[in-house]
This record gives structure tokens, sequence and C-alpha cells, in this order.
């Protein structure tokens, strides 16, 4: 791995695995992690192991404000979360991809196939989460924890073992890429992994996601003991079977 400074002067840790075959080599599988999560653990450890063994280039990076830049977290916006995704689409990948996002990672995969159509060539949501601060702000937050986001610009929202920051920028920038309230112009195979145990992302939201997309191939795997993290030996075969369905669709 090594450090990367965006063009938004975020600097934080990237990791690139080149392929040696030339026949897989101008395809990249892109790891994008959730929200106060990251690409280091066992989940996308094991789906870059895989991409060595079978020959894929694979890409996992830090979002701006998580690890190694945790100390900014509360800088960043939602905005500056895609155009780190776009950059590295445009300046360091280059090739054509497959995203992979997880939760908040899940969102942004749809955003960068949405913008960069002809380079994205397949997507796989794990747990993911387009539109989750809506959620948050319909069905979770209280008046007045509304109330405190907007106005005093950070909500501290404790849950059972962790407590998360939110703040204003990153819900109003995130109001500004919602994508469930439209017609989602993507025309490439999407997978979508979900667990039915999963107490952040309710089932149905895969199934509102699908309803959005205009693409005829897209799958919907419910994993009945799956939670959020989707992290068990059951649940990462899933996705290493689905990222390998997807790609012998796209290479055949």
């Amino acid at each position: 791995m090594t450090e990367y400074t965006f063009g938004s002067n975020f600097t934080t840790k990237i990791d690139f695995r080149q392929a040696k075959t030339p026949r897989t080599n101008n395809l990249t599988i892109v790891y994008l992690h959730g929200l106060y999560s990251d690409c280091w653990g066992r989940k996308p450890e094991s789906i870059a192991n895989w991409c060595m063994e079978h020959g894929f280039n694979f890409f996992r990076y830090e979002l701006a404000g998580h690890g190694s830049d945790s100390s900014r977290y509360e800088e960043v916006d939602f905005n500056i979360w895609k155009e780190q995704l776009l950059e590295v689409l445009d300046k360091i990948v280059k090739t054509d991809v497959v995203l992979m996002g997880s939760s908040l990672g899940g969102w942004l995969s749809l955003i960068g196939a949405l913008n960069r159509p002809e380079q994205v060539k397949g997507v796989i949501g794990l747990a993911a989460a387009p539109d989750f601060t809506l959620d948050l702000e319909k069905y979770i937050f209280t008046p007045e924890q509304t109330k405190t986001l907007y106005e005093e610009g950070r909500l501290e929202f404790p849950m059972k073992d962790f407590t998360y920051v939110f703040t204003k920028k990153m819900f109003e920038t995130a109001k500004q890429n919602r994508l469930l309230d439209k017609t989602l112009e993507i025309k490439c195979p999407v997978h979508l992994i979900q667990g039915q145990k999963d107490a952040n992302i309710l089932p149905d939201k895969a199934l509102k996601i699908a309803q959005c997309l205009t693409s005829d191939e897209v799958v919907i795997k419910l994993l009945k003991d799956g939670n959020h993290r989707l992290g068990t030996d059951t649940d990462i075969a899933e996705i290493l079977n689905t990222l390998e369905s997807l790609l012998s669709r796209i290479l055949k």
C-alpha cells in the first residue's frame, strides 16, 4: 500500500495490485468500504486474494476521513467521496472496472456507474445503502436529533457499541446525490447481496435499488443469516461466487 493525495487535498492509503496475465489485466476490481469502516479487513482481503489467484487487477483505497485520515473525518462531505472515486477511475485505475461497494461504498458504486458508464462494466453491492441519510432522517432520528444536526452542524448518534458522528454538510451533500427517487440509467450487470439479519439496512432496500435500475441483468441474493458486515465464511464465499459469476458474464 502507499499514500496518495487526492485533488480534494485529502491523503489516504491506497493499494493497487496488478495482474500479470494479458487476458485480465485490462479489468480492475475496485473495492469501496463503508462508513466508519476500512478497506483492510477480512472481507476485502479475501476479495484481493481471489483477484490475485485468478489474474485480475484489484484496487482499494481509504475514503477521505477514514483510516489513516480519520482525524479529518468531520471535514469530509459526500461530494468529496464522489470526487475521490471519480479520480480513482480517471487518473489511477484507468482500465475497465467492476465496482464492489459495501454499505456507503455500494451507494458510491452506483454513482460511479452512472457517471462512468463506459468504464464501469459491473456493480456488486454488499448491503448497499444508497440514500441511507434520508432513511436516518425519516425513520431513525428523533425531531430533537434532526434539530441538533442542522442547527449545531453535527450529531453524535450512539448505537449499541459505537457512537457515530454525522455532520450537516455530509447530509446536505448526500441529499444532492440521492438515487432512489429516480430512474437510474445503469445498463451494466448489477448484483446485490443483502443479509436478512442486517440491523442497519432492511432487505427491501435491494428491491428498491433493483426497481430503479434500467439494467436487464439485476440479481438479488438474500443471505438468511447474513448481517450488515457480510463477513462470515459463508458470506465471503457467496461474495466470491458472485464476483466469479459476474466476471464470467462480462468476459464471455
